[in-house]
């Protein structure tokens, strides 16, 4: 059984409920800071936030501490760390940390699941890659969304050749902005989050390579920055470029919504996929009259709306049960020595992508993309 610990009780619950019902790993230790978070396991949820996460808890299991479940509490890293029961850590701190915080984990010798993106900058990432290289732990990082089922369904179709050979891909997410409640405000500084595109484009830079198969070629980006003051980066970014090999992409992200719509679409030789995913039950963008989180539609070129094939999905669709799962998948990984869903080179390559379409956008120009990966055991 892997003895884990969740290192960050923000976003970090979720991993915390992955492990609570994964076969392959117990929660053994919980880590943060914040004495409240430490306290319960809803004590996070009792200063009113991260909300969106209390559905993955029984509601009788939020009043109860967290040494009542046999789990240990810690308030730093390094005692995360010291302890040698523990065999995998989930590193669930604010973005900037992540590389030299993950390159401890290593060094200590446990396996490491890293909340996205894998740094802010990519100087950042040499002594952690460095750490890697020396390490014989798996390190898995967290772009949940390649488990979600609706994307699954894609990708299936993808494989089984059922929209033939696929050129563009696009992804349009509306959303409201970030949320204003972190310990610190960090995700609010482009020097602690990396900004719009760092934070969380990269993880529709990692769809599209996902999905397509493919490495981006070149990509081109235009950004606002005039709607929250109180955020000192982009809140509206438009990208678009070419594949190698052939095929091309867009990305619209924008901070700036009332509600919540998150739309892919993949386009083949014979047809083509739709896929809508919700945050909840009701959308002021259909009017509330659907009731599912996640419909994938696939249909023949020029074909007529009966002729598409259509899935729909409930909450096994939605962002906390993903994380959830993602977890639950990265034990699996571990306990039967297979790859993690997301490795360290696809957590690299997306923020590559993030901060070379930030320099597209400085810079005013298309630019073209070149990989400095090096794998950590070449």
């Amino acid at each position: 059984m892997i003895r884990a610990a969740v290192v960050g009780l923000g976003i970090g619950l979720a991993h915390c409920a992955g492990y609570l019902k994964s076969p392959y790993a117990k929660l053994s230790a919980v880590c943060d800071p914040v004495e409240v978070r430490r306290n319960t396991v809803g004590g996070t949820f009792s200063q009113g936030s991260m909300e969106v996460l209390k559905p993955l808890f029984p509601p009788e299991l939020l009043t109860q501490s967290w040494e009542a479940l046999g789990v240990k509490t810690y308030a730093s890293l390094e005692e995360v760390l010291e302890d040698p029961s523990i065999d995998l850590v989930s590193l669930c701190t604010p973005d900037y940390t992540h590389p030299g915080l993950g390159a401890k984990v290593l060094e200590a010798g446990k396996h490491l699941y890293l909340e996205k993106p894998i740094g802010v900058r990519l100087s950042d990432c040499a002594p952690f890659l460095e750490a890697a290289r020396r390490s014989n732990r798996t390190v898995g990082v967290a772009y949940e969304f390649r488990l979600n089922p609706a994307v699954l369904k894609i990708k299936q179709a993808i494989q089984e050749d059922r929209i033939g050979t696929p050129e563009a891909f696009s992804l349009y997410h509306y959303r409201n902005s970030f949320r204003r409640d972190k310990v610190g405000k960090w995700i609010q500084k482009r020097e602690f989050s990396g900004g719009l595109l760092v934070e969380e484009t990269c993880h529709w830079f990692d769809l599209a390579r996902y999905l397509m198969g493919k490495e981006v070629e070149s990509l081109h980006c235009v950004t606002r920055d005039c709607f929250y003051a109180d955020f000192d980066f982009e809140d509206i970014a438009y990208i678009e470029g070419t594949f190698q090999g052939g095929g091309i992409w867009q990305i619209s992200h924008a901070l700036t919504g009332f509600d919540f719509s998150l739309s892919i679409q993949v386009h083949g030789r014979k047809g083509a996929l739709w896929c809508g995913l919700k945050e909840q039950a009701y959308s002021a963008l259909d009017g509330g009259e659907t009731s599912w989180y996640g419909l994938v539609a696939l249909g023949p070129l020029n074909g007529k709306p009966e002729d598409a094939e259509v899935v729909k999905f409930g909450t096994e669709a939605t962002e906390p049960e993903n994380i959830q799962n993602a977890v639950i998948h990265f034990t699996e990984a571990i306990a039967k020595g297979k790859p993690p869903a997301a490795s360290l080179e696809d957590g690299y390559r997306s923020l590559e992508l993030a901060l070379l379409a930030g320099r597209s956008a400085q810079e005013g120009k298309a630019l073209m993309y070149t990989s400095q990966w090096s794998s950590p055991h070449a």
